[in-house]
């Protein structure tokens, strides 16, 4: 008999998708960053994320100031791999009786200033104890702007996969943390303190040529590979433009870590990968340059050679996490 640590968590995913009921009013059920859900004339999106003590992460790094935010970014980033616009969440936390109301008050905090800051508010939710550890959910509504939504399938052969920003930071940020290391305060802030890129994706959602999108929370390889595997393309990375920080560069090289490994398997920078029309990349590039005061990437090329993902047209063993598998 199958257990999950044999099927994973987009194996798992998968076999739900099979047999759960849909409506008429669901535009986008299970397998994407977020649900679309028709309501009157307007496009709702909803997703739901859960964010674990011990799993995502640990007290003995986190302020509780930081496990609030982080929390609520990782919804945010749901609603922003759409090009949506946050709402309203509802919120779940679990924790031991002994919890201090303090640390609790300082949590929520926390969740309240990442979602005032990008136009959104909690409206309910629930508390439970938990005999250990503690466990925050978030279930998060947004909207879809002007009526049109990114999804993950949608990418054209030839069409170009696309960052909004360095990748690996999060991870090395983490590797530190772990394990005691001194890193740079923008290493550590990418891991403890991310931004969604909610304006970002509203801009690329507007725009007529980008096909498809998602936001990178499992590293560029496994983000990627979704990407090319809802269209049935596969996925061409280019190893030398792949973006990486400068103080990230710097500490790989201290720690002999590989910036390449970190920025392909590391996950949880929440930067937006997109298909984009080649034939007119350059214009689109130079506008979010304009627009944002920042690079939009060139990374890859989405090809109907192979399934899969691959660096410089080669085969590799990277992968990126998954629940039940990475333990």
């Amino acid at each position: 008999m199958q257990t999950l640590e044999d099927t994973g968590e987009f194996g798992f995913i998968e076999r739900l998708a099979q047999f759960l009921p849909t409506a008429s009013f669901l535009l986008e059920g299970v397998g994407d960053d977020c649900a679309v859900v028709r309501c009157s004339d307007r496009l709702l999106l909803v997703s739901s994320d859960m964010f674990l003590e011990n799993v995502h992460f640990r007290r003995s790094y986190f302020s509780p100031e930081d496990i609030g935010w982080k929390a609520a970014v990782r919804a945010l980033s749901d609603i922003a791999a759409m090009g949506g616009a946050p709402l309203f969440c509802v919120t779940s936390v679990a924790c031991p009786s002994s919890t201090r109301v303090r640390f609790l008050e300082d949590l929520y905090r926390g969740m309240v200033d990442a979602l005032n800051r990008f136009g959104a508010v909690i409206v309910g939710g629930d508390t439970a104890h938990s005999p250990d550890a503690l466990f925050v959910d978030l279930a998060m509504v947004g909207e879809a702007v002007g009526g049109r939504c990114l999804r993950r399938k949608g990418a054209l052969p030839g069409d170009l996969l696309c960052v909004t920003g360095p990748l690996g930071t999060a991870a090395a940020g983490l590797h530190a943390l772990e394990n005691g290391r001194e890193a740079p305060p923008e290493v550590l802030r990418a891991h403890l303190h991310p931004v969604p890129r909610i304006q970002c994706g509203q801009w690329l959602c507007a725009c007529s040529d980008v096909h498809a999108m998602l936001d990178i929370s499992d590293g560029l390889f496994q983000d990627a590979g979704h990407l090319g595997e809802s269209a049935g393309l596969g996925v061409d990375l280019f190893s030398e433009r792949i973006p990486f920080q400068e103080s990230f560069v710097a500490y790989c090289e201290k720690e002999a870590l590989s910036p390449l490994e970190l920025a392909l398997t590391g996950g949880e920078d929440y930067e937006l990968a997109c298909a984009v029309a080649a034939n007119v990349s350059e214009e689109v590039c130079r506008a979010f340059r304009q627009t944002f005061q920042k690079d939009l990437y060139v990374v890859g090329r989405f090809v109907e050679d192979w399934e899969g993902v691959r660096i410089d047209s080669k085969p590799v063993t990277f992968t990126g996490y998954q629940h039940f598998v990475n333990r």
